[in-house]
This record gives C-alpha cells, sequence and structure tokens, in this order.
C-alpha cells in the first residue's frame, strides 16, 4: 500500500507543478491566509469540541492547484485536540454544464506519535481522492483509498447554493453509504449514515473602503448521531 501512496500522489504534484511552471506568469495566483473558527466540524463530526486556527496556502494556474490546509486547536480538552495538516492537489475544468473538478488529497493528523513520512497502514496519513460538480446544484464523491485499517470508506454530498440580498448561502447533505471502520462514527454493524445536514451563511462585512472582512456561520445536524452544531469563523 505504501507504493501505491506514492504511485498515487506523487505524479500528481510533479504534473501539476510542471503544468503550473509551463504557464506564463499572469495566470498564475499565489493565495494564503487563515481562518479562526468555534469549531472544528467536518462532514458532520466534531474534531476537538474546541476552537481552531485553520492556515492555508494555495499556488494556482489556470486549472490547477496545488496547496495546504490545517486546523490546530487552539485550548483542546485533554486527549481531545486534532492537529490536521493536508496537502491537496486538483484539476478543474469548465463546461457547458457548470464546473468539474478532480482532486487528490493527502490528510495528514499529527497528533501522538505519528511518524510524518510513515505511509504504513494504520498510519496518520488519509489518502482521499475525489471528483466534484459545481452548478445549479453541486455534488461531490470521494473514497478513503488507503489509511484507515484497509477500508475504503465512500462520502457523498450535495448541496444546493444560492444567495439573499448580500449573503451566500448553501444547503448541504452529505453521508457515508459504508462506513466500515465507523470513520464518520456510525455503527460498524449498519456501516452506512447520513452525518451531514447544514445550512451556511457567508457574507464580506467591510470594515474600511478598502478592507472587509469575510464571516461566515454554519448549523450543522448529524442525523446519525443527533448531533447539533453550531459554527462561527471569520477569514484573514
Amino acid at each position: 500500500m505504501k507504493k501505491f501512496t506514492r504511485t498515487l500522489l506523487l505524479p500528481l504534484f510533479a504534473l501539476c507543478l510542471g503544468s503550473l511552471m509551463a504557464t506564463p506568469v499572469q495566470a498564475q495566483s499565489f493565495d494564503l491566509g487563515a481562518s479562526v473558527a468555534s469549531r472544528y466540524v467536518w462532514r458532520g463530526v466534531d474534531f476537538g469540541d474546541a476552537a481552531a486556527i485553520q492556515p492555508s496556502l494555495s499556488f494556482s494556474s489556470g486549472g490547477f492547484t496545488v496547496g495546504a490546509w490545517g486546523s490546530f486547536e487552539m485550548s483542546p480538552i485533554s486527549g481531545a485536540g486534532v492537529n490536521e495538516n493536508d496537502l491537496y492537489a486538483s484539476y478543474a475544468f469548465e463546461t457547458s454544464a457548470g464546473t468539474f473538478s478532480l482532486s487528490v488529497t493527502d490528510f495528514y493528523f499529527s497528533t501522538g506519535a505519528n511518524n510524518y513520512f510513515d505511509y504504513g497502514d494504520p498510519g496518520g496519513h488519509v489518502i482521499e481522492p475525489g471528483i466534484s460538480y459545481s452548478g445549479p446544484i453541486s455534488l461531490s464523491a470521494s473514497i478513503n483509498a488507503y489509511g484507515r485499517d484497509g477500508e475504503n470508506e465512500i462520502w457523498l454530498e450535495a448541496s444546493v447554493p444560492f444567495s439573499v440580498e448580500d449573503v451566500d448561502l448553501s444547503l448541504a447533505l452529505g453521508g457515508s453509504p459504508n462506513d466500515g471502520a465507523g470513520y464518520y462514527g456510525t455503527d460498524a454493524d449498519t456501516d452506512a449514515g447520513i452525518t451531514k445536514l447544514s445550512l451556511s451563511a457567508s457574507k464580506s462585512l467591510e470594515i474600511t473602503e478598502s478592507f472587509s472582512l469575510p464571516i461566515s456561520a454554519s448549523y450543522y445536524v448529524n442525523p446519525y448521531l443527533a448531533r447539533s452544531y453550531f459554527i462561527f469563523s471569520l477569514s484573514l
């Protein structure tokens, strides 16, 4: 499986970087920033039960993007903190029906004694290829191809973006049909479960004529675990 991981991830990053360097400078962009969130909830699952700072950086050219994203608990409950450090690569292309994107993400959880260079199973890495579509209805599908006790959990999500005045909103529904390792908290006997039903809202809060602060709020319901979360975040 280690050979599979390197075969999948490294050539894709090399392809993306090579394409970026071959593209004219004016077509390239580099973004960096950070968000502060009242809690880190991902796909309806609570990670750490504490506020988190979430840095990000990315480099794009044309449809190719490579980047990094992380989430680090600011005041974790003892034993519950999550330190996540991800790398990803994606390629997006426009069609008359909407935008399609192919991606692969290397999720790395540095909590505990996980060795970053150890891609053994089990270990600190989870490799997840995925495909998504953005249009009047946005759809995404991904599979945990490696890194969770040999299981290959699938994640499916659909969302409907809309806006009210100057507020962008999104209603989303997601779940797994085969969560064999309990990755999303489902019972091993049932496997499948809907774990995410959310309404998210975002807008830019104008501070001065030349500076605005992006803010967002999300209300999550996890139907399977019968839990709910209300999260606020701001981005720099």
